[in-house]
């Protein structure tokens, strides 16, 4: 009996270390980009704030847009990367397909000075990475998909010609699945599976000034606040060895789990300077601050305290990150405009917290997009490549080195009255 439940303590230990991986997958989702006319810019929207995306981007920019108009759309968004060990075997990712809608409509009718709009939009993207069950990531990651879908409510203050003021308030709901499996050889049975999946929301806000010095240049300030968020869910062990049955009750054990977020700040700095009338050139300085991602909780409704299942806490230690963007508008007539974008991203995790769950690293986005308009109509469309730098890691996660590469392409249509 004392060594059955020896075999059980030692089962559990590699359980809980399992577990301890399964948070490192939040922000997994994809670069959010609200907007196909900021998209084909490279997300280089701040200072130029000229489309009903300005909610997402700088509040402020409610004040450049006259009457009332709607404008709304989809990206398609594949994530790919490639795991190689240190023996050399390597193994790709699967590739879904994510569809991180936005939908903004804005109007001046209702007050003198007073602009409002109201936006629906993935702050975070909806995204994630999926591996072969019986591949080699499969004890650290198989499963990792997040999604975040907000409602913002905005209003935007113009006092002076050349300033304009943006308030709006958040509310976000995210949801998160997580899945790895579970060696358990040691106690002579085969793989376990643990999983959790859970959703929660919170509030936040998020503000915004424009300034325009010149007819030719506008600048502007944005700043979006922290949003907490308890995300509320079960978290299973599927597959239970037989020597460790005794100590969960049996080959499945479930409890209700709820594991505590708080998504980054961001402040942007973003400028937009029109030399001729037909060429608009954008550039934007963004500061995210990841650090808030420091440690990882889980607590557990049910703790099995003899079998060492308790509430779990991880350290992650992430690092603030900086972006730089660059985007061209040139207006090739009164219909059609082409564009392009850059984008310089910052990795916010450090060697010893990646994961296959979330193996970020500095990377460049190139963009390339179009608009047309004809009459009230707006089409925008874009393609943006995210190519990530080369990593190799050395840690007690999982040692090797990945190469990642994400597409997007989106479209927004828009209508004015």
């Amino acid at each position: 009996m004392e060594m059955a439940m020896g075999w059980a303590r030692y089962g559990c230990v590699v359980f809980l270390l399992s577990l301890s991986l399964l948070f490192p997958g939040w922000t997994l989702a994809a670069n959010p980009l609200d907007g196909a006319k900021a998209g084909a810019m490279g997300a280089a929207f701040v200072g130029l704030a000229d489309d009903p995306s300005t909610i997402a981007h700088n509040p402020a920019g409610l004040s450049n847009l006259e009457g009332t108009n709607i404008y709304g759309g989809l990206s398609t968004v594949i994530i790919s990367t490639e795991y190689e060990s240190l023996s050399g075997q390597t193994e790709e990712t699967e590739s879904p397909l994510f569809f991180p809608p936005h939908l903004f409509l804005s109007t001046d009718a209702l007050c003198d000075e007073l602009f409002f709009g109201v936006g629906i939009r993935s702050p975070f993207g909806i995204g994630g990475t999926k591996w072969d069950r019986q591949g080699l990531t499969r004890y650290v990651s198989t499963e990792s998909i997040i999604g975040t879908l907000s409602f913002n409510p905005t209003v935007a203050w113009k006092p002076f010609p050349n300033l304009s003021i943006g308030l709006g308030a958040v509310y976000m709901g995210a949801w998160d699945i997580e899945e790895q499996m579970v060696d358990q050889s040691m106690v002579g049975g085969g793989d376990g599976k643990l999983s959790f999946e859970g959703d929660g929301d919170g509030w936040g806000y998020d503000l915004g000034i424009l300034l325009f010095p010149d007819k030719r240049l506008s600048i502007g300030l944005a700043y979006a606040s922290r949003v907490k968020v308890t995300i509320s869910g079960d978290t299973k062990l599927e597959g239970i060895a037989s020597q460790l049955q005794p100590a969960f009750g049996g080959a499945r054990f479930k409890t209700d789990t709820k594991a505590r977020v708080e998504f980054p700040e961001m402040a942007s700095l973003g400028f937009a300077y029109r030399p001729t009338k037909a060429l608009t050139i954008a550039l934007d300085f963004e500061w995210v601050g990841w650090s808030v991602f420091d440690e990882g909780t889980y607590d557990f409704k049910d703790e099995v305290p003899e079998a060492g299942f308790v509430d779990l806490t991880s350290n992650l230690d992430w690092d603030d990150a900086w972006r730089i963007k660059v985007g061209m508008d040139y207006k090739m007539n009164d219909c059609l405009s082409l564009r392009c974008g850059y984008g310089f991203l910052g990795g916010q995790v450090p060697e010893q917290s990646l994961s296959p769950a979330f193996p970020s690293a500095d990377n460049h986005n190139v963009s390339v997009g179009v608009g047309y308009r004809t009459g009230p109509w707006i089409i925008d469309a874009f393609y943006l490549a995210e190519i990530f730098k080369d990593l190799s890691v050395d840690n007690a996660i999982l040692s090797g080195s990945y190469e990642s590469f994400h597409h997007f392409i989106g479209f927004s249509v828009g209508y004015g009255f």
